[in-house]
């Protein structure tokens, strides 16, 4: 029972996982990336959804989903 719980903790918590070891990097964000943080910057809502990727109350899953990024960036337009 306890390596079932294991990997569903794993499989939760691996998209943050994956977007801090990216942030880590310290390497300039790729350009869609750098586009999309544009789109969030004076956008309250994406800005606060953004925000809480770190404070783990938002998933990277949920934000960079294709549909919410495409709001993000149609509201930047």
């Amino acid at each position: 029972m306890a390596v079932g719980l294991h990997h569903r903790r794993d499989a939760a918590v691996l998209p943050i996982y994956e977007f801090t070891t990216q942030l880590a990097t310290l390497q300039a964000p790729p350009l869609e990336m750098q586009q999309l943080l544009g789109a969030v910057h004076g956008n309250q809502d994406a800005m606060d959804a953004f925000a809480g990727i770190t404070a783990g109350t938002v998933s990277p899953v949920e934000f960079f989903d294709p549909e919410h990024v495409g709001r993000i960036m149609g509201a930047a337009a």
